[in-house]
């Protein structure tokens, strides 16, 4: 039976790591920078006082190493088949007469339905294997009187390592209490009532601020936003699954054909299971985001440029694609071969989120905008789940490096230094400090601290645009800047402030060429004037493309198709969106 139980922990655990690794692997990327694991006595003091702190502190201990390839996958599926493998002893130690192997595995199922949420603390999934493991060493206890002075004295400990986990362990423990003897399963409500204190004095205590963080899984998700159901699955699954321990019947096995039958049809049982609630809460609707997020912060563009093809309905995806474009200098050109939807697609509107301010703080640095870069590294800090995250600070970091703030960025780069994985980034930047000439050598540095205003101003106060276009003309050999304020006036389909910066600026040393997107927007300025055309050196293929163009919207004008004709033909024109977007 030994033998058996660790093959199939082995085959369990490695199933469960493929399956994460395959389908999963950016969303362990993404929830990683979701909190800030300091190796400080301080920060270990500041969250072990506090019930659910240990849990806490282990929880985040290996939420850390989730930034490495293949290590978040692996992490949960040997958590997952400790919960299996506990469930399952425990189950045993119940009734052992009794093999209902699909129980063992419903706990797991419903923590790996909640994992895909990413407003969730991985100290949830900690927390409910303390409990089993707790049920499992007071299952041991034959003499009842024993077992009654375990449970009292496990309950406050329980609160204070897992939280309120211990009302969990309290309610599985007066269940099988009961269920075993109704009579002296009376005695366990007073281990009821000592919970029901320890929860209600911590909130009297203000030591938990809500009682639904007292006595709640809520204590394991974002407090400021509403819990899913999912939270409260494992949780009911739990006490269900020892109640059916008592109700089923025994489990007669006659030879070994009704034993493989029976693993074969509990097998069966969790894989539908699993077919029918994974593909409805895995958050699939999420997951390309977190891919996006996670090419953005490695600077991988190519890679989200690749993934930005065809249809896209969102913003998010928009301002990601953008933000690559601008990073490879290919904005101007490039910019109407994909699925545009106007300027919301250059920076998307901020919504006071965690991931908004993330990327609108990626978007704003790609284009030289530090102020708005810190301000929104700033807010996505102060609105993660945990306390702050290392991206950004790491964009903090740079930011006031840029601004040559040096005190406040070695401030944050003494925080960084602290961690495991950001340490030796932090040290490399420590060079910088105090040091101007380091900073404007650097290559990514250096060019962001020649683009900040000459004056001190409000950054963002007259538009955007007005911004880039004052850089332009402070810092000529950053094409940048032009090019973004000009995407945004064609996206916008302001041809007005679109003329007004092509007559201002071409031909100098701001805007001394046009890229393929311009020169199409030129010709829809003066379509009949070719001699404008010359003026702004109009290629020759997008002069012929041009005809094409008019010539197709000529011979179908009256044709209802002609949308999705020119769509399907010139689809990657600055012409086809202004006439049919």
């Amino acid at each position: 039976m030994r033998h058996e139980r660790l093959l199939y922990g082995i085959i369990l655990f490695s199933l469960l790591g493929i399956f994460l690794q395959v389908t999963s692997k950016f969303h362990f990327f993404y929830i990683e920078q979701l909190q800030l694991f300091q190796f400080t006595s301080d920060y270990l003091a500041d969250k072990i006082i506090y019930p659910g702190g240990l849990s806490l502190i282990i929880g985040e201990f290996l939420t850390q190493f989730f930034i490495f390839p293949y290590v978040g996958p692996i992490i949960l599926a040997a958590l997952l088949t400790l919960a299996t493998g506990s469930m399952g002893s425990l189950l045993q130690a119940i009734r052992p007469e009794k093999a209902l192997y699909s129980l063992y595995a419903l706990p797991a199922l419903a923590l790996l339905l909640i994992q895909y949420d990413f407003n969730y603390r991985l100290q949830g999934t900690i927390a409910f294997l303390l409990c089993l493991f707790c049920l499992n060493g007071w299952t041991r206890i034959r003499r009842f009187r024993y077992r009654l002075l375990a449970a009292s004295l496990v309950t406050p400990l329980l609160f204070w390592a897992g939280g309120p986990v211990a009302g969990l362990f309290v309610a599985s423990m007066t269940i099988i209490e009961i269920f075993g003897n109704p009579k002296r399963g009376i005695y366990s409500l007073a281990i009821v009532a000592e919970f029901i204190s320890i929860g209600a004095g911590s909130v009297w205590g203000l030591i938990v601020p809500e009682y639904r963080l007292a006595f709640l899984p809520d204590a394991y998700y974002h407090s400021t936003l509403e819990t899913p159901f999912t939270l409260y699955l494992a949780w009911l699954a739990l006490p269900v699954c020892l109640s059916l321990t008592f109700i089923c019947p025994k489990t007669k096995f006659r030879s070994k054909r009704s034993i493989v039958l029976n693993h074969v049809s509990h097998a069966i049982i969790i894989l539908i299971l699993c077919w029918i609630c994974i593909p409805r809460y895995d958050d699939r609707k999420s997951y390309t985001l977190k891919v996006l997020d996670y090419y953005a912060r490695t600077g991988q563009w190519e890679q989200i440029i690749r993934r930005c093809q065809g249809t896209i309905s969102n913003y998010l995806y928009l301002t990601h694609l953008n933000m690559a474009l601008a990073e490879k200098g290919e904005l101007g050109e490039r910019l109407f071969a994909f699925d545009q939807h106007g300027p919301q697609g250059l920076l998307v509107p901020w919504n006071k989120t965690f991931a908004v301010s993330t990327l609108l703080s990626d978007a704003y640095f790609a284009i030289g905008e530090i102020a708005i870069a810190q301000e929104m590294a700033f807010e996505s800090y102060m609105s993660v789940l945990g306390d702050g995250n290392p991206r950004n600070l790491q964009r903090l970091v740079q930011t006031n490096l840029i601004f040559g703030a040096y005190p406040i960025a070695e401030k944050y780069i003494s925080i960084l230094e602290k961690t495991f994985a950001y340490r030796d980034w932090a040290k490399r930047h420590r060079a910088f400090l105090y040091n101007d000439e380091a900073v404007e050598k650097d290559p990514l540095l250096g060019p962001k601290r020649r683009g900040l205003p000459k004056e001190n101003c409000l950054a963002g106060i007259e538009g955007i645009d007005k911004d880039l276009l004052r850089r332009a003309e402070q810092n000529p050999e950053d094409q940048l800047p032009i090019q973004f304020a000009g995407a945004f006036y064609l996206l916008s389909k302001d041809m007005k402030s679109f003329r007004t910066i092509l007559e201002k600026y071409y031909g100098t040393s701001v805007l001394p060429s046009l890229p393929t997107s311009f020169q199409e927007a030129v010709i829809l300025l003066e379509e009949h004037d070719e001699t404008y055309w010359k003026r702004f050196n109009v290629s020759e293929p997008v002069i012929r493309q041009f005809a094409l163009f008019r010539e197709q919207i000529t011979r179908n004008r009256n044709n209802p198709q002609l949308a999705r004709l020119i769509q399907t033909t010139f689809g990657n024109t600055f012409w086809a969106y202004y006439l049919f977007k």
